[in-house]
């Protein structure tokens, strides 16, 4: 809100946003809970070590799949798509750092600060690219619309 004035796309504007950070949230959350899972059962259930390369690819699916909601949900609109990426995967960066105390080891793998770069560098590039096709699309529907207007 500008100096007290509201006006409808403001408000469309706010809500896009509020849209966004909660989206985030929950994509924190669902990365959060299947990182927590995937770190308990590959430290405290040895009865799953024989299977633990197909334990490691399903949960790394299942991050990879949770990661990518932002992606499709958002990709028509680069800004909500970064804001959205980075509130989910700060949330898993947390977690990870939670983890990080119980689990000693885990930190050795990766700080927790690697584990938020890397996110936030994945969706900044996400949203690059979301971008440059946006623009790539608006400028070839405007040459469409010359094109069609000088027939």
């Amino acid at each position: 809100m500008l100096w007290g004035k509201t006006t409808t796309e403001g408000r469309h504007a706010e809500a896009a946003v509020h849209g966004a950070v909660r989206t985030g949230v929950y994509v924190g959350l669902a990365l959060a809970s299947v990182f927590t899972a995937w770190v308990i059962l590959a430290n405290r259930a040895p009865f799953l070590e024989l299977f633990g390369r197909e334990r490691n690819l399903a949960a790394t699916t299942i991050l990879g799949l949770f990661g990518l909601l932002p992606i499709l949900r958002y990709r028509g609109a680069p800004r909500l798509l970064l804001l959205c990426g980075v509130v989910g995967w700060a949330m898993l960066s947390f977690v990870y750092r939670l983890l990080c105390i119980f689990f000693t080891g885990l930190s050795g793998i990766r700080t927790p600060t690697e584990v938020l770069m890397f996110g936030v560098l994945f969706y900044l590039i996400a949203a690059t690219v979301a971008w440059m096709a946006s623009l790539v699309w608006r400028v070839r529907q405007s040459a469409s619309q010359e094109t069609h207007a000088h027939r």
